[in-house]
């Protein structure tokens, strides 16, 4: 149970650790986050733009570049989202293997999400689904998660080996 908990409070975490900093990035400093970014998230007006954003700056680089928005490449606020919310997911998941895979699943569960959220941004279409340009913003959101997921994993790591048995 504590692995599946894990998972979602996991992906709760960096998506909400990186809303936060978004939100408040004017009076973070440039280094963490791109002020462009920054402008671009505050400039949107509706929650689904906004999450589109995070989802640019948590799955880089070719969501940003296939949208127009958001972040066009790697940022530190990517690494520190993910390892703050892969260390959540390994502390709830008491272990050092159960706490890489939850916080390995919560990147691949949150990359789905943000698919889901993009395609659905984009058009209203069930059918298409499946079709080109959609499978194409899942193949950029997949091949944008091999950095989360390495961060993930670091944080999973750190925080099972802590609630570890011993």
């Amino acid at each position: 149970m504590g692995q599946v908990l894990g998972t979602f409070v996991g992906l709760i975490i960096a998506f909400v650790f990186a809303f936060l900093v978004l939100m408040f990035g004017g009076s973070i400093h440039e280094d963490l986050i791109s002020p462009a970014i920054v402008a671009d998230f505050l400039n949107r007006p509706d929650l689904e733009l906004k999450l589109a954003v995070v989802g640019t700056v948590l799955y880089p680089p070719f969501l940003g570049l296939q949208l127009g928005f958001g972040a066009q490449g790697s940022t530190i606020l990517m690494f520190l989202a993910w390892g703050t919310g892969g260390f959540v997911a390994g502390l709830l998941a008491r272990d050092i293997v159960p706490g890489i895979l939850a916080a390995v699943f919560s990147v691949i569960i949150g990359a789905f999400l943000i698919w889901l959220l993009v395609f659905f941004i984009g058009t209203v279409d069930f059918l298409a689904l499946f079709g080109g340009e959609s499978l194409l913003i899942l193949q950029f959101v997949l091949e944008g998660s091999l950095y989360p997921g390495i961060a993930a994993a670091i944080g999973g790591l750190i925080g099972g080996a802590v609630m570890r048995d011993r």
